[in-house]
């Protein structure tokens, strides 16, 4: 039995497979830098392998509330990621050369995906639906500072 959605549901489901895509795209960026050999740097893995888990778990709740809302969530990367096209158009080797271009492009990709969760949260979204993107924005936050402390000590 399929649900009717009003228009504002509508949008509210737009808003939460958009998150849903942004972080199945960080996620297999992160995956694909934190199974590359020219990431030596065990610190480095170990962040790229914790901000993966953290983005499935992201996804995983997004997934739930789409569901519960009576959308289908989203359930694989596109082109169409926003994530995606920034790591495309930015930072053409998120691989890169070296831990510090991984770390700038993870940087760069990390604050393409804090700006989406801020739109997400500049929409007018359900208080629950609001206080799960706002934490999951302040989870994005703290690894974005402690990407930002590894840079320095690289």
């Amino acid at each position: 039995m399929r649900t009717n959605i009003h228009r504002g549901g509508r949008k509210t489901l737009h808003v939460l497979n958009d998150l849903i895509r942004i972080n199945i795209d960080r996620i297999t960026g992160l995956e694909k830098a934190a199974h590359e050999e020219e990431t030596p740097d065990a610190r480095l893995r170990e962040a790229f392998y914790r901000m993966a888990i953290e983005g499935r778990s992201n996804v995983n709740d997004l997934h739930a509330k789409v569901i519960r809302l009576g959308g289908a969530p989203v359930t694989q990367a596109t082109i169409t990621g926003k994530l995606y096209l920034h790591w495309l158009e930015a930072h053409p080797g998120f691989e890169g050369p070296d831990h510090s271009s991984q770390l700038a492009a993870c940087i760069a990709a990390g604050q393409a995906t804090e700006e989406a969760y801020h739109c997400a949260l500049d929409e007018h979204l359900p208080s629950e639906l609001h206080e799960l993107i706002e934490s999951q924005l302040w989870t994005l936050e703290r690894t974005h500072r402690h990407l930002a402390e590894l840079a320095t000590h690289a």
